[in-house]
């Protein structure tokens, strides 16, 4: 199905309109054409004296193509803006020159030019080469600006050149690894802001372009060659975004100069065009006058035609404006609502074809609103379902995950640690004679226990991917993504004294305080290795803890012992 835009204005049926129109007036032409030939043999030698008016004619009519094909060389200027703007300009000065030209050898030729004439000559021709040469200074001007943007391409080409030579080998620190990433996507979003065409895309690219940056800058660089890389890449990228901006700005201007530029054109075109038409009034004119023997025959065919001519165009305007266009302007747009892009809706009037457009906007207003409540109605229901998640995946007591999303979570990181052959770590934990604080101090006090205990371990992790969960009861069990054996007891022993900062009274412990057991393990998993037997031997790295007087961590469990009757 062809598109709205493919679509010619004029239906099947104007033409059909104007077809009939047209052949009506062709026959008259005709027959008015085969009297005035049976008259012409009689006055043909008066010819010769009325020569020099059409010859005034023809000039005009050569005034007018000279205006046509300034015209048309200014619609080449807004089409086509890549080419020399030096050549442009000289052509366009030696079309004026020929229209000058034109304008003196037709008053050399006796013409009489009326003050009216002139004016509306005069009135267009000065702003139309003034908006010439505004036009050619603005295209010059984004000229340079597009060179100032060649340079920027070519700087942010070498930014990547570095960016991609700097050694990679895992013996750089950990900072001068991360570098790449953040410094190719800034890169990136600096290269896609280079055609971007919207403020608003310019504007998201530069917050993306600030948050790669501030990422850059996050890092504890050592290495001379990365501090000096961030540093370019912090002076040059922002000026890209700066750049792109003005440059946009002034296509814009550009645009709207050739614009008016082209309608400047249009307007002397028009003007030249009616001084032609005077000008060949008058020529018929004279020649009416020196055919006086002519006028008694031919004066009634003349009024007819003219009569007939104004109501023909008149009967054409009137049909073509209040009829076919509006026709077709309804037709276009309930075609476009129909591919679903929304376009104005005419309703001007007090006639069927109005009417039927008011009834149509009903049906389309209806229709929107019904679409707007079955958006928001998505909206909360996704809105709704992300809720249901949270609550799912989250402990309500302790306000931490809950086993079943510490499940997926323990899963993902396993599969990637043995896809990428990288160490993995948990840590299992139980808070010590919690029974025995529960008949103490009841059960309330017991799920404020659990819930301070719970934020306590979880404000000891600050890496992304770390998490915490409640495995059941008082137990809590921590992931510990790429962390080897060494570094998970040492984040263990911050969870331990982490709780025992807390200083929660238990007159029940030998301690005096509620304290924790942990079981600590972390390794690389093998391709046979099961998440089942990895948590197990958490599980005995904690008995192990328990068996060895509590408030303390084990691992690993083969050095503490296997097997598991857990006390209390």
């Amino acid at each position: 199905m062809a598109s709205s835009a493919n679509r010619k204005p004029g239906g099947s049926l104007g033409r059909r309109l104007t077809l009939v129109i047209m052949l009506v007036f062709g026959l008259y032409l005709l027959s008015a054409s085969l009297f005035a030939y049976v008259i012409f043999s009689q006055y043909s030698r008066l010819a010769g004296a009325v020569g020099s008016h059409f010859e005034r004619a023809m000039i005009a009519a050569e005034l007018t193509r000279d205006a046509e094909t300034i015209a048309a060389e200014v619609y080449e200027l807004l089409v086509g803006n890549d080419r020399s703007v030096s050549a442009g300009n000289r052509r366009v000065e030696n079309l004026a020159s020929i229209y000058q030209a034109t304008r003196e050898r037709l008053t050399q030729q006796g013409a009489s030019v009326s003050a009216a004439d002139a004016l509306a000559l005069d009135r267009w021709q000065a702003p139309f080469f003034s908006s010439l040469d505004r036009l050619n200074e603005r295209l010059r001007a984004e000229q340079e600006l597009q060179a100032g943007q060649f340079q920027r391409v070519d700087e942010l080409f070498l930014l990547l050149t570095k960016v991609s030579d700097l050694p990679a080998d895992e013996g750089q620190p950990l900072p001068e690894q991360r570098f790449a990433g953040p410094a190719l996507a800034a890169i990136g979003y600096a290269a896609a802001a280079l055609s971007a065409e919207r403020p608003g895309h310019i504007s998201r690219l530069r917050s993306y372009c600030r948050q790669q940056l501030q990422v850059l800058a996050g890092l504890t660089l050592t290495h001379p060659d990365f501090i000096a890389l961030r540093h370019r890449l912090e002076q040059q990228l922002p000026a890209v975004f700066s750049q792109r901006g003005p440059l946009l700005r002034h296509a814009r201007a550009t645009l709207a100069t050739a614009r008016q530029t082209r309608v400047l054109a249009q307007k002397l075109t028009s003007a030249t065009f009616g001084y032609h038409q005077r000008l060949k009034a008058s020529a018929q004119q004279a020649l009416q006058e020196q055919q006086a023997l002519m006028q008694r025959s031919v004066a009634g065919l003349l009024a007819a035609s003219v009569v007939l001519v104004l109501i023909t165009l008149g009967a054409i305007f009137y049909i073509r404006r209040a009829v076919i266009q509006r026709i077709n302007h309804l037709s276009l747009a309930m075609q476009s609502h129909g591919e679903g892009v929304p376009v104005p809706i005419p309703t001007a009037g007090d006639d069927e074809i109005s009417r039927m457009g008011a009834t149509f906007e009903v049906f389309v207003n209806a229709r929107q609103s019904a679409e707007q409540q079955l958006a928001r109605a998505n909206r909360h229901l996704q809105e709704m379902n992300q809720s249901l998640q949270r609550l799912s995946e989250v402990d309500e007591l302790t306000r931490i995950a809950n086993r079943r999303c510490f499940d997926r979570h323990l899963e993902g990181e396993w599969r990637r640690a043995q896809r990428e052959q990288r160490p993995l770590g948990i840590i299992m934990g139980d808070i010590d004679y919690f029974k025995r604080f529960n008949d103490a101090y009841g059960h309330q006090q017991g799920d404020e226990c659990l819930h301070r205990v719970a934020q306590a371990l979880a404000g000891q992790l600050h890496r992304q991917g770390d998490m915490v969960a409640r495995y059941g009861g008082e137990e809590f069990i921590v992931l510990l993504p790429e962390l080897d054996l060494w570094q998970a007891r040492h984040v263990a022993g911050r969870l331990l004294n982490a709780v025992r900062e807390l200083e929660i009274e238990h007159c029940q412990s030998e301690f005096g305080i509620v304290t924790l057991s942990l079981g600590v393990v972390a390794g690389v998993p093998g391709q046979r290795d099961r998440i089942e037997d990895f948590v197990g031997r958490a599980d005995r790295a904690l008995y192990a803890a328990k068996k060895q007087g509590r408030n303390r961590l084990c691992a690993p469990p083969e050095a503490c012992g296997a097997g598991r009757s857990r006390p209390e």
